[in-house]
């Protein structure tokens, strides 16, 4: 199961992105002025989208390394018409 990185990742995100969503609805209800607000949402927003690229990036990187072999006379052609 720990090699499994799209369940891994899926999970984390989940997990992340409820506390998230906690975090955002916390912000809503506190007395901070509306600007505040905005720029604590967008850093949260943020991190979100920044979590996602890493699973993301973490995911190719594991399937290229366990699919080395296969991938090499894909990349041998790309790199003959580059």
């Amino acid at each position: 199961m720990l090699e499994d990185t799209v369940l891994l990742g899926g999970l984390g995100f989940l997990i992340v992105g409820g506390v998230i969503w906690f975090l955002h609805e916390q912000v809503e209800k506190s007395g901070w002025s509306t600007s505040r607000k905005r720029v604590a949402n967008y850093v949260l927003m943020g991190l979100l989208a920044g979590l996602a690229i890493y699973i993301i990036n973490w995911h190719a990187s594991s399937y290229k390394a366990e699919n080395a072999l296969m991938l090499l006379p894909f990349q041998e052609a790309m790199h003959l018409l580059a």
